[in-house]
């Protein structure tokens, strides 16, 4: 059930939510700072646990966990973006790094493929 003064919306086919009226037919807020990586294969889907940031509480931001959304801790997210791999890789996947902030200066936290590892951001 809403509260008073809010609207049940489905904006995924699986999940009802209730909203406040000034979140109906505009763009919701989005909080600063990024989500953790979500290199994780989907398992069993659950219903998602949020739509957007503002239904999470004030440190947190709604992320995709592999097949669903949940509200998890706002990591650091540096500028520029990662740079694109098109390699194999033919050994295991092994993980140097798990955020941002993790690596050096303006270097980045990049998946590759043979996993995370800090790259120089592609600007």
């Amino acid at each position: 059930e809403c509260r008073a003064g809010e609207s049940r919306v489905s904006p995924y086919s699986r999940t009802l939510v209730c909203l406040q009226p000034q979140y109906l037919g505009g763009s919701l807020p989005e909080r600063h700072g990024g989500c953790p990586p979500d290199d994780g294969p989907c398992l069993h889907s659950v219903p998602d646990q949020c739509v957007d940031d503002s239904q999470c509480p004030s440190k947190m931001k709604c992320c995709h966990r592999s097949c669903f959304r949940q509200c998890v801790r706002r990591v650091t997210v540096k500028q520029g973006t990662c740079p694109e791999d098109r390699m194999h890789c033919l050994s295991p996947i092994q993980h140097l790094c798990h955020k941002d902030t993790d690596c050096r200066g303006s270097s980045r936290c990049c998946l590759g493929a043979c996993g995370r590892d800090c790259r120089n951001p592609v600007r």
